[in-house]
């Protein structure tokens, strides 16, 4: 257990909060398919960073953040959310 929170506190809040957003997507549209979440998740991961390309005078783009969004659909998914 100590190894897993380990883990937990070493990932930065922000890609947590991708995570966890990835979580959520998935959850609120995997009610129409499994599939449709999954890419809800991708275009949501994906389109926020797009978002934040256009906006590099006040964000910055990261493909970690998008990967992470799409991690946390992935694992919805695996776990059968």
């Amino acid at each position: 257990m100590d190894k897993i929170l380990n883990l937990f506190s070493s990932v930065p809040c922000d890609k947590l909060g991708h995570f966890v957003a990835g979580v959520f997507i998935y959850a609120i549209f995997h009610f129409v398919s499994p599939l449709f979440g999954l890419v809800m998740v991708a275009v949501a991961g994906i389109g926020k960073e797009i978002y934040d390309y256009l906006h590099r005078d006040k964000r910055t783009p990261d493909i970690w953040d998008a990967l992470v969004t799409m991690l946390g659909g992935v694992i919805a998914f695996i776990s059968g959310v």
